[in-house]
C-alpha cells in the first residue's frame, strides 16, 4: 500500500537526478528569500480510489533564485527542458509491494515574489495499481 508520504519519499529519491541538494516538502516549505536552487515536492492531493489504478497528483517545483533582481530565464529554460526529458517516457516501480507509475500531467513556469524566485512547476500523475 502506498500513501502520500510514500509518494514524497519515492519522488525525493528520483529528483536527485537534477543534482540540486536542497529538497523541501509541502509540509515544511521554504520560508525566506531563496539563495540557491531548491526543489519543493508537494503531495497534498488525496489518493483517489478506482477499480484498477488509484490516482494522486504531486507537484515537483524546481526553484531558481532571481539573478540581479530578475528571473533567471536561461536557467529556468534549462531546468524546464531537463524536467520534460526526466519524465518524458514516464517512470514506474514498486514500493512496499505495490506497483506504481508516474506520468507528466503538466509543465510550466511560475513566479513567487515573496521568495524572490521563479520555478518550473511539474505536475505529475502518480498511479498506484489497486490489485493484488
Amino acid at each position: 500500500m502506498i500513501v502520500t508520504t510514500d509518494i514524497y519519499k519515492i519522488l525525493f529519491d528520483k529528483v536527485k537526478d537534477f543534482g540540486i541538494k536542497a529538497v523541501y516538502d509541502g509540509w515544511n516549505p521554504i520560508k525566506s528569500h531563496l539563495k540557491e536552487e531548491a526543489i519543493v515536492i508537494v503531495t497534498s492531493t488525496p489518493i483517489e480510489p478506482d477499480t484498477y489504478w488509484e490516482r494522486a497528483y504531486a507537484h515537483v517545483n524546481i526553484c531558481v533564485p532571481d539573478y540581479l533582481g530578475e528571473a533567471n530565464t536561461q536557467r529556468l529554460n534549462e531546468l524546464e527542458r531537463l524536467a520534460n526529458l526526466w519524465v518524458w517516457e514516464g517512470m514506474s516501480g514498486e514500493h512496499d509491494g505495490s506497483a506504481y507509475r508516474i506520468r507528466k500531467d503538466s509543465l510550466g513556469l511560475e513566479r513567487d515574489d515573496a521568495l524572490k524566485c521563479s520555478y518550473v512547476n511539474l505536475v505529475l500523475l502518480f498511479e498506484i495499481l489497486n490489485v493484488r
